[in-house]
């Protein structure tokens, strides 16, 4: 009689396993290690820092008997313990629905030239003295897409219509009152002239405000890859209550062959809504892949800000700010 129960119980067990997708399962990690001096025009801003990063990535995809294709994204940062994307996706036919803690439509496609660098540093725009040291400058350092990352929101992306792909997301902004809902957009256009790859881009964030002005983003660019040469130019945009910035930036990457890349990236910005206000950045940086999945990168970043002459964006003196960050980051992905 015992014999027979543990027959049906293996046989049971061996049943429910068939009637359950069993999923594809990959687990990859990246470690990253900084060394940084700053160069700062405000003492407290001056010297050397040391930090570290390291992230786990465990991905699930399971393919439906319909023809979906069903996956889950889990991203960690193992040294504070906090996630970095987690999120589900339903894609077919009809395109991909994307639903947790990721980026969204406009991050998708917004066009940033100075993603072609890999460590930039924007600068530390504050002016250090007592009650001002998380009080940063209201300046744009990127024409990036203006997207709150690590919110829940639900994306949907259309499939590829030719070279054209879209996207939109909506984001409540994890609260339960208010009127603060987000709604974002964006679309690349891909393209071959002259034997160059063309990609356009495109994106848009709204954030609605309860009680005062919507925050509006906008951002359009193109990106240009002929051979081992890659250049990106965009202009993007940014307004809310006493905001109205204007930014600029471009970049050009070259890939010199032996592992190394040489690239060069430049932003500026200004708020005309604050007389004065500007700032400027260039990114000098070099790549070296020392062996399969471990990379050396040489950074320099220097940056000038000038505050606005009749209001103070970064803290309380009103001292207009520049420095340059010299940095070596070592990345590894297993």
């Amino acid at each position: 009689m015992r014999k027979y129960l543990l027959s049906t119980s293996a046989l049971a067990s061996a049943a429910l396993l068939s009637s359950v997708a069993i999923a594809d399962v990959t687990v990859t990690g990246e470690a990253e290690f900084d060394y940084s001096a700053k160069d700062h025009n405000i003492a407290v801003h001056d010297g050397a820092i040391m930090s570290n990063v390291q992230e786990v990535h465990i991905n699930f995809t399971n393919k439906t008997d319909s023809g979906l294709t069903i996956s889950a994204t889990n991203q960690f940062n193992t040294q504070s313990g906090n996630s970095d994307d987690v999120s589900f996706s339903v894609s077919g036919g009809f395109g991909k629905l994307v639903f947790g803690s990721t980026e969204g439509a406009a991050d998708s496609y917004a066009m940033n030239p100075l993603g072609l660098l890999a460590e930039e540093d924007g600068g530390i725009l504050n002016d250090g003295t007592a009650g001002s040291s998380d009080t940063t400058a209201s300046i744009s350092t990127s024409t990036g897409s203006g997207e709150a990352n690590g919110t829940s929101k639900v994306s949907y992306h259309l499939p590829a219509i030719g070279g054209l792909t879209a996207g939109v997301s909506m984001d409540t902004l994890a609260t339960e009152s208010g009127s603060d809902d987000a709604t974002t957009f964006g679309a690349n256009y891909a393209l071959t002239a002259g034997g160059a790859a063309v990609t356009l881009g495109y994106a848009t964030t709204t954030y609605e405000v309860d009680g005062a002005a919507d925050k509006d983003t906008t951002s359009m660019g193109i990106k240009v890859v002929h051979g081992n040469i890659s250049v990106a130019a965009a202009d993007g945009s940014y307004t809310a209550a006493d905001e109205d910035r204007s930014t600029q930036s471009a970049a050009i990457s070259y890939n010199m062959g032996n592992g190394l890349t040489v690239g060069f990236g430049t932003v500026q910005s200004e708020d005309d809504l604050d007389a004065g206000e500007e700032y400027t950045a260039n990114h000098y940086e070099a790549s070296y892949s020392v062996a399969s999945g471990l990379t050396a990168v040489v950074n320099v970043s220097d940056f000038d800000y000038k505050v606005a002459t009749s209001t103070h964006e970064n803290g309380s003196t009103g001292v207009n700010l520049n420095g340059t960050t010299t940095s070596l980051t070592l990345k590894a992905a297993f």
